[in-house]
This record gives structure tokens, C-alpha cells and sequence, in this order.
């Protein structure tokens, strides 16, 4: 009979340990790439033109959380809130645009991702500041959430809220009152 080494198993024991206990605790120091947004925070999105973003929004509540590793401050922001996932996009178009076909691209977009689809007949918004558009429900798959529309000839923004119907339901007068910030510069 042969002589049993048992080097190899503690070997793997260790590495099990390693991989088990400081990963997560490296995970942990390193952050989920959430960062706290305050409120009142002006977040720009889109491409700079002469030194500013087209697209703003203001966070109207405290915790926001900016999710740095899914936004890209070119294109589009993406917030979270307990479960709840707010999304807002520029949208630049190759030829002039208004919101309602923005809504069915959107509602396209949507449908093709599978967890939602938008509710048929969308309402008219108005911002404080005269920016219009289209809102409406989304729903399917467990959640809830709302979609809203705002185009100009040259440019546009989408932004969709969503999550589990309970949260989105704590979330969502806080998510309306971001939405009516929206600015699109001329």
C-alpha cells in the first residue's frame, strides 16, 4: 500500500477558503459601484456641447444611488433605490423626432428585452418648464414601473422606472418628481 499524502487535500482547502472568505470580503472593500446621489444633485447626460450635457435631471430624495458601472454620463444615468432601477437615456436621432414615435421605439425596445411591456395608450406630460411628452405604465414579469418620452427635433430622452410592485409603489411620487425635472437644452 501506498503512503496517503494529504498535502494535496489542504491545498484545496485552502484555496476553497481563499475563494470563500476573501472574495466577498474583497467585494466588500472595493464597493458595488453605487454611489450615494444627494438630494438636489444635477445629474447631465449626453454629449457635451460647448461644455454642458444636453439632457438634466435633478434627484428630488435621498436614497438615490448612482450605479457607476451601468451609466455612461455620454448616453444615459442609471439610479437605484432599494429594487427599484431608474433609467434615464438621451436618445439622438438620424432624423427629426417626436415623442410619439419615440414611445413605440421605446415600447419596441421593450417588448424585445422580455421582463416588461409598455401599456397601450401612453399620457401627455408637461414639465414645469415646458418640456412635453409621453408617460405611461410598464408592467409583466412581477414588476411595475412607468415609461416616460421627451423629444425635440434633435434630440430626445427616455426614462423607465422599474422594479418589484411593492417598491416601486414606495418609489414612485419620488420617481414622477424626478422625471418632471427633465431638461433638454435646446
Amino acid at each position: 500500500m501506498g503512503r496517503v499524502r494529504w498535502w494535496g487535500t489542504g491545498l484545496v482547502a485552502l484555496v476553497l477558503l481563499v475563494l470563500g472568505a476573501g472574495l466577498p470580503l474583497l467585494d466588500a472593500a472595493l464597493g458595488d459601484g453605487e454611489r450615494p446621489v444627494r438630494p438636489g444633485t444635477v445629474l447631465s447626460i449626453g454629449t457635451a456641447r460647448g461644455g454642458q450635457r444636453p439632457v438634466s435631471f435633478t434627484v428630488v430624495a435621498a436614497g438615490w444611488a448612482l450605479d457607476e458601472d451601468r451609466s455612461a454620463l455620454g448616453s444615459g444615468a442609471e439610479l437605484t433605490r432599494d429594487e427599484v432601477v431608474l433609467d434615464v437615456s438621451v436618445v439622438v436621432p438620424l432624423s427629426p423626432l417626436d415623442a410619439s414615435a419615440l414611445w413605440d421605439g421605446l415600447g419596441r425596445i421593450v417588448s424585445v428585452r422580455g421582463t416588461a411591456r409598455l401599456r397601450a395608450g401612453p399620457s401627455t406630460i408637461t414639465t414645469p418648464h415646458g418640456l412635453r411628452g409621453l408617460t405611461g405604465r410598464l408592467a409583466g414579469d412581477g414588476g411595475a414601473g412607468t415609461a416616460t418620452v421627451f423629444a425635440r427635433d434633435t434630440l430626445g430622452a427616455t426614462v423607465t422606472a422599474w422594479g418589484p410592485p411593492e417598491a416601486y409603489r414606495r418609489a414612485a411620487a419620488q420617481v414622477e418628481a424626478m422625471v418632471r425635472t427633465i431638461r433638454i437644452a435646446p
